[in-house]
């Protein structure tokens, strides 16, 4: 239940929304307003399809969690409320006809969208995508789905996103209950909508045995459409500081939870977002002298290079004058999780390097001119380590010994030693086995040589070519950490794909960002030689 003090604060909310109505209306900078306080009623684009955010109950009523925000929307315009039952395939054609004021109907905040209708900031909910299975017919990762034959539903944003991302065979229905019959008919293999109308479609005694085992996908705020000309205008600006006080107030977050709706976080972050104020008790998020939210409480991709700095700017200006969509350095998120890649790379790479030679070498040390069943072994471990492909390794030891050891004695394996181990082994064993050669042909003029570590830098400099190919190759083969949850560079990079598409673009800057980790690393190795290496012959 709200208490007196939001009531209070609506109030004046409501004060001060009808002041800038009035302004608002002899400037006529918002005909859809004008329209709606000559008519005084609001009609509002609501769908009744969509349980639990909008449906038609026993009394013929359209309730749910959208039809709370029209009728308070309502009420602080003063206004009398018209809801107006529309389609996701119709949605937006009623609002350019002008047959609906305002959508409020589960429309996800979209760049292709804002190119046809103006969205109100900031949003009022979030929507995701998962897929609900036939009983039995269920996988547990997207990437399984390929080729899978989809049931969905005509006019959602993200048929076209996740049939690319996962080449989806999509069938398309026009209503969301056309979609389920299919579904049950054995049409489709599942069912691709909004997470939460899937979850309550479970609940369905229709749809006992279905199943949503794949994580979310495509995390997307739920905006306010209005008419396109409406941009910034006192409609826009009215809805956006209800919304903005709903947030601050917990009101949306009350309301969601009220009608049982699935949620990550979102809410909860905007609620924090919202009430954030500065030193002087204003909001951190307020409108600035050009009537726009501050930056740093909108959607990144929405925000123009104008209103930021540094390398933000740089990459959002990239974006709008080349067309080139650099996410990773616009996006503040998006270039840590980046950023985070290249230093868990790099890290990856030198223990792997360190590990490499310090057991190379070590093992070298110890078996070289010696022999016995001790040394054979010792040369059948190392062997091993370099015939073995160091993803098998880490598979055998992460998932197989790993799981012994969490099972049988509580420890956890580390992800990140495993994967500097694997590569580090498998490197070992060319190292040892470079080294020895080396020693082996000095012994061809020097009678009874021994590598010792004292006479480590003449060995080397015959061992210098094959050492400093297996190294760099051990550069390259980091990538394959990604197999055990490392957030190595491949691994924040598929995220990023993941959330963002953009694949060519993203896996030509991996390329690009590969290319210069292995050149800076073989610059590395070139110094190292030169620098530490005799010339072999003169020593």
């Amino acid at each position: 239940m709200l208490n007196k003090d939001f009531l209070k604060t609506l109030g004046l909310i409501g004060l001060c929304l009808l002041t800038l109505i009035a302004g608002a209306a002899r400037a006529s900078d918002s005909p859809a307003l004008d329209n709606i306080l000559k008519k005084n009623v609001i009609r509002i684009g609501v769908k009744t399809d969509f349980s639990p955010y909008n449906s038609i109950n026993s009394n013929n009523e359209i309730v749910g969690f959208e039809s709370d925000v029209a009728e308070l929307i309502a009420k602080q315009l003063n206004v009398n409320l018209k809801k107006v039952s529309i389609t996701t395939e119709n949605r937006f054609q009623k609002l350019e006809l002008g047959e609906v004021d305002i959508l409020l109907a589960t429309v996800g905040d979209t760049a292709a969208r804002r190119k046809i209708a103006t969205a109100v900031e900031p949003g009022y909910n979030e929507t995701s995508v998962n897929v609900l299975f036939r009983p039995g017919q269920a996988v547990e990762t997207w990437s399984m789905l390929r080729q899978s034959t989809i049931c969905a539903v005509q006019g959602s944003y993200f048929n076209k996103p996740m049939s690319e991302r996962y080449l989806l065979s999509l069938q398309t229905y026009k209503t969301v209950r056309d979609a389920h019959l299919a579904l049950q008919d054995g049409q489709c293999t599942g069912f691709l909508y909004a997470t939460a109308a899937l979850h309550n479609t479970r609940q369905q005694a229709l749809f006992s045995g279905y199943t949503m085992p794949l994580p979310n996908a495509l995390i997307t705020p739920m905006a306010i459409f209005i008419a396109r000309n409406e941009l910034g205008g006192a409609l826009d600006r009215a809805l956006g500081d209800i919304l903005a006080e709903l947030h601050r107030s917990g009101w949306l977050l009350e309301a969601n939870n009220k009608w049982g709706i699935a949620s990550t976080g979102w809410l909860t972050t905007q609620q924090h977002l919202w009430s954030e104020k500065d030193e002087q008790g204003e909001y951190v998020c307020a409108r600035n002298t050009s009537g726009h939210w501050t930056a740093a409480c909108r959607s990144v991709e929405y925000v123009s290079s104008d209103e930021v700095s540094g390398v933000q700017k740089v990459g959002l200006w990239i974006k709008e004058q080349l067309g080139v969509d650099l996410n990773f350095i616009y996006d503040p998120y998006d270039r840590t999780q980046f950023v985070t890649g290249i230093v868990y790379t790099m890290l990856l790479i030198a223990s792997s390097i360190a590990i490499s030679l310090t057991l190379g070498i070590g093992v070298s040390v110890l078996v070289d001119g010696k022999r016995g069943l001790g040394i054979a072994a010792v040369h059948g471990v190392m062997a091993y380590g370099r015939l073995t492909p160091p993803l098998l390794m880490m598979y055998l030891i992460f998932f197989g010994m790993g799981g012994w050891l969490m099972r049988d004695f509580g420890i956890k394996l580390s992800a990140f030693a495993v994967a500097a181990f694997c590569s580090g082994y498998y490197t070992a064993g060319l190292v040892m086995r470079a080294l020895l050669e080396a020693a082996k042909h000095i012994r061809t003029y020097d009678d009874g040589y021994l590598l010792r570590l004292n006479n480590l830098g003449r060995t080397a400099s015959y061992a210098n070519w094959p050492v400093k190919q297996a190294l760099i190759n051990l550069t390259k083969q980091t990538m394959i950490a990604s197999a055990i949850a490392i957030p190595e560079l491949l691994s924040a990079s598929s995220l990023l794909i993941a959330e963002k598409g953009n694949i060519f673009l993203t896996m030509t800057v991996l390329l690009i960002t590969f290319f210069l980790i292995t050149s800076l690393w073989t610059r590395i190795f070139n110094y190292m030689e030169k620098a530490l290496l005799p010339v072999a012959g003169q020593s």
